[in-house]
């Protein structure tokens, strides 16, 4: 669980950050279209990092999440 737990943080933290690293760079050289890019590629990023804190949330709670 630790395992999978890490991967589903890391890895939608990781887009997030290169998206924003990619988003600086086509700012600096004025290139509209990658910016847009990776505009929606941290908004995928965000919606990823909901999803996988609500996915870690059912797991955890006892009864796999059933009331």
């Amino acid at each position: 669980m630790r395992l999978t737990r890490l991967w589903l943080w890391s890895a939608p933290l990781a887009m997030l950050g290169l998206a924003v690293l990619f988003a600086v760079l086509a700012v600096g050289e004025e290139r509209w279209g990658l910016l847009a890019a990776m505009a929606l590629l941290a908004l995928v990023a965000v919606g990823l990092l909901g999803l996988h804190w609500w996915v870690t949330y059912r797991l955890e709670r006892p009864n796999g999440g059933v009331r």
